[in-house]
């Protein structure tokens, strides 16, 4: 089942460029090549309004994801995502179940979550708790 709950590999360097633009930076795909979702044209078109997007890398030695950055897809226009990025406090470790989760995270660098580690991680709660007031701002200027 399809969630709204999306991963995404990221270059740690870029953090402050990421939270400071409004962009969705795509990794480089070539780096999983065993992956499902090897098309950024196909991810990017699956990706849908008000999605969420964690931008986390996978530590193989901990099998551990650490979050940095979380964002929500505002608008999608020509295929192009408009995002607002929050930075969580503190940042989020995520632990993938074996072998499954673990297998997922590390070979691909983009995927949507499924619905048991959305509920195991309490995704719907923290992006609610990052982005509650903005929604219900946007909601009622709407």
């Amino acid at each position: 089942m399809r969630t709204k709950f999306w991963r995404v590999a990221y270059d740690e360097d870029r953090i402050t460029e990421i939270l400071a633009s409004d962009k969705l930076p795509l990794p480089d795909l070539a780096r999983w090549p065993s992956a499902k979702n090897k098309s950024s044209e196909k991810i990017l078109s699956d990706l849908k309004a008000g999605d969420f997007v964690f931008l986390a890398n996978f530590d193989a030695v901990k099998e551990l994801g650490s979050v940095k950055v979380i964002g929500r897809i505002l608008t999608k226009e020509q295929g192009v995502p408009t995002m607002n990025w929050k930075r969580p406090i503190p940042s989020l470790s995520l632990t993938p179940d074996t072998p499954g989760g673990v297998l997922a995270w590390r070979s691909e660098g983009i995927f949507c979550f499924d619905a048991q580690p959305v509920k195991r991680y309490k995704l719907e709660a923290i992006t609610k708790k990052l982005f509650g007031d903005d929604l219900q701002k946007r909601h009622k200027k709407g």
